[in-house]
């Protein structure tokens, strides 16, 4: 078995992969075994000749959709999983995860549109602009081609958070069947603190793991640019604007 999760960056990808992992014993293969960039479907269709993808592992990349690549996967045989996070959250988990990229921007200078985030206060005007420019559009497009697809498997990460057990009986249940004891082992495995502790997972990667903390950092003039901005991606993706 193997298992390919797409989703966007924060979007609660290394939980869901650390879940699945540990659901169906399967080895995550570490950064350095990832395909090269820049990512796309030469370069992943290169990584799986090479045998970049054996059987038994799971990776997550942030893939966007397209028909050619989702056959690509297939044909490996690979299962495609999507997760999904409520835009407004996953803004705020992006912006401070890319707080920790400053050292990266002094050794490589700058030439992405994140770097307008880095060491700014979550209402800085720099981070308006940020927005106001389109830069959480990916973040939404991404799932969202895959969930119009129909060529993933998908799972939303509030629902995740809700129940664990559930929400993940469910999402098994459209790949393969796992005995209900697995799955009680698993949730444990995968807890927040054990994650941390995980050699596969970066450091600082895991900051809240919390729904609705948008709530408690937006303030109006974000929400005003969401809704001018983004309003109907964020429908479609199931979320109230």
């Amino acid at each position: 078995m193997r298992i390919l999760i797409v989703g966007a960056q924060k979007a609660g990808n290394v939980w869901l992969r650390c879940l699945l992992a540990e659901a169906y014993d399967l080895r995550i293969l570490s950064h350095k075994e990832k395909p090269e960039k820049p990512p796309g479907l030469h370069t992943f269709k290169e990584w799986v000749a090479m045998g970049g993808f054996p059987d038994g592992t799971i990776i997550h990349q942030h893939y966007s959709y397209s028909p050619e690549l989702a056959d690509a996967v297939s044909s490996v045989p690979a299962h495609i999983v999507t997760i999904v996070r409520d835009p407004y959250d996953l803004f705020v988990s992006y912006y401070y995860a890319v707080q920790h990229r400053r050292g990266r921007l002094e050794r490589r200078g700058t030439g992405f549109q994140r770097d307008l985030l880095i060491e700014k206060p979550l209402d800085h005007p720099d981070v308006l602009q940020y927005l106001q420019e389109g830069g959480e559009r990916q973040h939404m497009t991404l799932p969202l081609g895959w969930m119009k697809s129909g060529r993933t498997a998908v799972i939303r990460y509030e629902d995740l958070h809700r129940d664990t057990n559930a929400a993940l009986a469910r999402l098994v249940q459209s790949l393969e069947p796992v005995p209900e004891q697995t799955l009680e082992r698993t949730v444990e495995a995968c807890s927040v603190e054990n994650m941390k502790k995980m050699e596969v997972v970066r450091p600082h990667h895991i900051r809240a793991a919390k729904v609705g903390e948008s709530r408690e950092r937006l303030d109006e003039a974000h929400l005003a640019v969401f809704r001018k901005r983004y309003a109907n991606l964020i429908r479609d993706l199931g979320y109230e604007v």
